[in-house]
C-alpha cells in the first residue's frame, strides 16, 4: 500500500518529460474534472437537487494532492469550491444572490478540505520517504548479499583446490575416488552459489542454465575416463533455490555412478542427463547405455542414501529401471519448478 501511495507522484514520475509546475497543474486538473464528473452523475440521478454542493471537493483534493502534491491539492480546492459556489450553490438571498450562511459555509469547507490536503501530503510524503529508506535498504542488503556469494564461491574454489591436491597426492584407488566424488558434490553446490550470484532474482534458479552449466563441468571433470559423452537437455524452468541445489546434487551423484559403475573395463558409451515437463509435473532423468542393473539386490551405500536424501529434498520422488542400460528418475510435482521467461520468476 505505501509502495503503492510513493509511485503515484505523478511530478517525480515524469520530471524527465515535462516541468514540476506543468504536471502539478495537470493533476489539479485531474482533481477539477472528477468532482465536476461526479456532481455530474448527482445530478442526473437527483436533478435539480443541489444537495451537499461541496461534498466532491474532499475527494477531488485528496486525490490531487496524492497525485501532484499540496500544491495541486489547494489549486483544484480553489477550482471547485468556486465552481460549485457558482453553480451548485442555490442562490436564496434577496435579488437572487448568496445568504452570509452560505458564504460562512463555504469558509468552513474550505479550512476542512486544508486540513484534509495537509494531511494527505504528509501521508505523501511518509510514504516516499519509507520507500526511499526501504529500498536503500534493499539495495544495501543486496550488495552485502552479492559479496558473500563472491566469498562463498572463493571459498567454495579453495576447499576444491585442496582436495585436488590431496586426491594427486594419494596413492590409493579407493580414496582417490572418494574424494574425487567430494569433489563433484562441491562443484554442484558452487554452481548453485554462482547463479544466485548472477541472476537478479535470488528466490530462483534458471535451471536450464544450471544443469546445462552443471553438465559441462561433469563432462570435463578429471575422473570420467575416455571414451565417454555425456549429453543434457533441459526445458527452460524455475526452481526454488532449495530444490535446485537438492535436483543438481542428484544429477552429479547419478552422473558420477554411471561413470563409475556402467561402463566396466574401459567400455565406450553415453549418458544422457535431461529435465523436462510431463503430465504431472516435471522429471530429471539420467540415462545411460552402459551394462544396465544388476539382478542382485543394489548396495545401499553412501551414493545411493545421497541420492535419496536429495530427492527427498527436492519433494520428489526416484525410480530406476533397466532400458538398454539404466534410468534412473526423479518425478517433481508441477509445483516444484515453474515454467516462462523472467516473468516467472514473480511471485
Amino acid at each position: 500500500m505505501v509502495q503503492r501511495i510513493a509511485d503515484l507522484d505523478i511530478p517525480r514520475r515524469l520530471s524527465g518529460v515535462l516541468p514540476a509546475w506543468a504536471t502539478k497543474i495537470g493533476c489539479a486538473i485531474l482533481g477539477v474534472g472528477l468532482a465536476v464528473v461526479l456532481r455530474l452523475i448527482v445530478d442526473h440521478v437527483t436533478p435539480g437537487a443541489g444537495a451537499a454542493p461541496y461534498a466532491f471537493v474532499y475527494p477531488a483534493a485528496l486525490l490531487a494532492t496524492l497525485l501532484g502534491g499540496w500544491q495541486s491539492g489547494v489549486g483544484t480546492l480553489l477550482a471547485t469550491e468556486w465552481l460549485a459556489w457558482i453553480f451548485v450553490v442555490p442562490k436564496s438571498g434577496p435579488g437572487g444572490t448568496h445568504t452570509d450562511f452560505q458564504a460562512a459555509a463555504a469558509i468552513l469547507v474550505g479550512v476542512t478540505v486544508i486540513a484534509v490536503i495537509a494531511v494527505g501530503e504528509a501521508f505523501r510524503v511518509a510514504a516516499q520517504r519509507i520507500v526511499t529508506e526501504r529500498n536503500a535498504k534493499l539495495a544495501e542488503r543486496e550488495l552485502l548479499f552479492r559479496e558473500l556469494q563472491h566469498r562463498v564461491n572463493n571459498d567454495f574454489t579453495i576447499v576444491n583446490s585442496l582436495l585436488d591436491l590431496q586426491r594427486r597426492k594419494s596413492a590409493d584407488a579407493e580414496t582417490r575416488g572418494a574424494l574425487e566424488q567430494a569433489m563433484g558434490r562441491i562443484r554442484s553446490v558452487a554452481r548453485v552459489h554462482h547463479h544466485l550470484y548472477v541472476v537478479p532474482d535470488i528466490g530462483a534458479i534458471d535451471l536450464k542454465q544450471y544443469l546445462t552449466d552443471l553438465c559441462g563441468a561433469l563432462a570435463q571433470a578429471a575422473f570420467p575416463p575416455a571414451g565417454l559423452s555425456l549429453r543434457c537437455h533441459c526445458e527452460e524452468a524455475f526452481m526454488p533455490r532449495s530444490r535446485a541445489i537438492a535436483v543438481g546434487l542428484v544429477t552429479n551423484e547419478l552422473v558420477t555412478n554411471a561413470v563409475k559403475h556402467a561402463f566396466p573395463g574401459g567400455r565406450e558409451g553415453v549418458i544422457d542427463v535431461r529435465f523436462q515437463r510431463t503430465e504431472t509435473g516435471w522429471a530429471l532423468s539420467v540415462r545411460d547405455d552402459g551394462v544396465g542393473l544388476s539382478l542382485s539386490p543394489p548396495k545401499s551405500g553412501l551414493g545411493t542414501s545421497l541420492v535419496e536424501e536429495f530427492a527427498r529434498q527436492a519433494g520428489g520422488t526416484l525410480s530406476v529401471e533397466r532400458d538398454g542400460g539404466t534410468v534412473v528418475r526423479l518425478v517433481l510435482a508441477a509445483s516444484a519448478a515453474t515454467a516462462g521467461g523472467k516473468d516467472a520468476l514473480k511471485p
